[in-house]
């Protein structure tokens, strides 16, 4: 009888090697950023001054709902500020990095047939999930050192040995912890889809919950794991008991993980599947039917996902509205019409900061079922299709024309629930306009996405994970550039950059034409890149 373990360390190597451009790819644009805004923060934030006017812009609701709690005490520094807009976001892609590699290289496998190959031979029933949980440690334990180098080599103002340590150990044990959470419901889940759903879901539901309790009772935010890297408090009490925290779900996650692992059959999920029905509808008699019927869970669970998301941001708005208003200075000088006027200027920012995180949120929910293309080919799901008088071009529509309605939903869903969720919490409301003018001016971006999407799908199957570091990169940028000084150019790379600062801005016609001029070419390339190229 073969040990439960056996062959991990030959699994372990065909792993990394089969991972290594995705690994490099991560350690590069995760690294990157955070050693290039490291290095370039002493100077950005080098007085007093200069920190403590960030420092009060971090302190409010907006600020909060995005980085997190500012929980420094004077007197204020570099460091402060640096650990305080980074934990966060940085905490963020190390989440999305390990769902995606726990999910990959464990149900994945076992959705494609192969782990079934593998298991055949003289390899242990628990090697597979060994190899990854090795893996797992491996990219996280590298990528910590990494940080805590940078962190030094930057030398912030501020800045401890053990703080830097810790922070490098924070962000690292975040990731580790939703990795050993991932292969716990790749277990649970039936299949690598609603594995993947999952992940993305529960992280959604903590990072919402944080959110809220950061801005209504801190003390509320160690309800949600995504909270307790703010609790460490880096550079100011450098408290390692959250990092014990995280370690710990984590690995009890994966204790349960592995004891399911040891009894469950190939194939199978302990959330066991709804037996369908005897006769199939007629909405299963055409491929957009079927795409529909397959994808009509992920559908409901994005769109209302993205309107609770987008009720939760909202909710802050009068909050936000308050700012000016509450102080009493301003209230002298400015009068009850001007502090509205101001108070209107402050909401309408952060509707064009929330836009281009629901721009990438939107953007992926499409992307996703348009990809589903690529990997039903591959798994040979579509062979049955392809056998029967559907043209290759109606079976392309229906998975690009979901995935197209799909962001389209989400976004609109998504700003609705931001605005009018919102707007219902104001004394004074701020004008419909301003919700139609964000959408026609955010919306032909998230379809730029979702064409380049469909254009590598139909035409470049291989160079579908491009997209991904694209859509990565034009957040980070956005998001980053101005914190780096990076230039205008920098952040003309997507048109997350083209689209302005709608809704304080008109709408640029040009470029909202441009956009969905290019979604249209992008979208018919694909398909005529997908009727022209072999099958996978």
């Amino acid at each position: 009888m073969k040990h439960s373990g056996t062959k991990t360390g030959y699994l372990l190597r065909a792993n990394l090697k089969q991972n290594r451009i995705k690994h490099l790819v991560w350690i590069a644009i995760l690294v990157g950023l955070f050693a290039s805004a490291a290095t370039k923060f002493n100077v950005l934030f080098g007085t007093q001054t200069d920190i403590n006017a960030i420092v009060e812009t971090l302190k409010t609701p907006a600020m909060v709902s995005l980085f997190g709690e500012f929980s420094a005490t004077k007197p204020y520094t570099t460091a402060n500020v640096f650990a305080s807009e980074m934990l966060v976001f940085m905490g963020m892609f190390m989440v999305f990095m390990n769902i995606s590699l726990a999910i990959s290289n464990t149900r994945a496998e076992e959705d494609s047939g192969l782990l079934e190959m593998v298991r055949s031979r003289t390899v242990g029933r628990l090697a597979p999930t060994y190899a990854t949980v090795i893996e797992i440690l491996l990219v996280n334990g590298l990528m910590g050192i990494l940080y805590v180098g940078s962190l030094l080599a930057a030398d912030l103002k501020g800045a401890t040995m053990q703080g830097d340590i810790l922070m490098g150990v924070s962000i690292a044990s975040i990731g580790i912890m939703f990795g050993f959470i991932s292969l716990l419901i790749a277990q649970l889940a039936n299949n690598s889809r609603s594995a993947n759903f999952m992940s993305y879901g529960l992280y959604g539901f903590f990072y919402i919950v944080r959110m809220m309790t950061d801005v209504t009772d801190p003390e509320w935010t160690w309800l949600s794991p995504v909270g307790w890297i703010q609790k460490t408090a880096i550079y100011t009490h450098d408290k390692w008991l959250p990092v014990i925290m995280t370690l710990g779900l984590g690995v009890i996650c994966l204790l349960i993980a592995i004891k399911i692992a040891t009894t469950r059959d190939i194939g199978s999920g302990i959330l066991a599947a709804r037996n369908g029905k005897g006769q199939a509808g007629k909405l299963l008699s055409s491929p957009l039917g079927l795409v529909l019927s397959i994808e009509r869970n992920s559908i409901i669970g994005w769109i209302f996902g993205g309107i609770i998301l987008g009720a939760a941001y909202g909710s802050i708005f009068s909050t936000i509205g308050d700012i000016i208003g509450s102080n009493p200075t301003y209230r002298k000088i400015l009068g009850v019409t001007q502090i509205n006027a101001a108070n209107r200027e402050l909401i309408l920012n952060y509707l064009n900061m929330l836009a281009l995180f629901f721009v990438a949120i939107a953007a992926i929910s499409g992307i996703l079922i348009i990809f589903r293309l690529k990997s039903d080919e591959k798994k040979g799901y579509l062979e049955i299709l392809h056998s029967k008088s559907i043209s290759k071009t109606r079976l392309a529509l229906s998975y690009f024309g979901v995935g197209t309605i799909v962001s389209m939903l989400v976004f609109a869903g998504t700003l609705a629930g931001a605005f009018f969720i919102g707007n219902s919490m104001l004394d004074d409301p701020i004008a419909t306009k301003y919700f139609w003018q964000t959408m026609v001016g955010f919306l032909p971006a998230t379809l730029f996405f979702v064409g380049i999407g469909t254009f590598f799908t139909g035409a470049f199957p291989k160079l579908t994970n491009v997209l991904w570091i694209y859509l990565a990169a034009s957040v980070l940028v956005k998001m980053f550039g101005p914190l780096l000084n990076l230039s205008d150019d920098v952040a003309n790379i997507s048109p997350l950059g083209w689209v302005g600062k709608v809704p304080t801005e008109s709408v640029d016609n040009t470029i909202m034409i441009i956009l969905i001029s290019a979604f249209l070419v992008l979208t018919l390339l694909g398909i005529v890149g997908y009727n022209k190229r072999d099958l996978e």
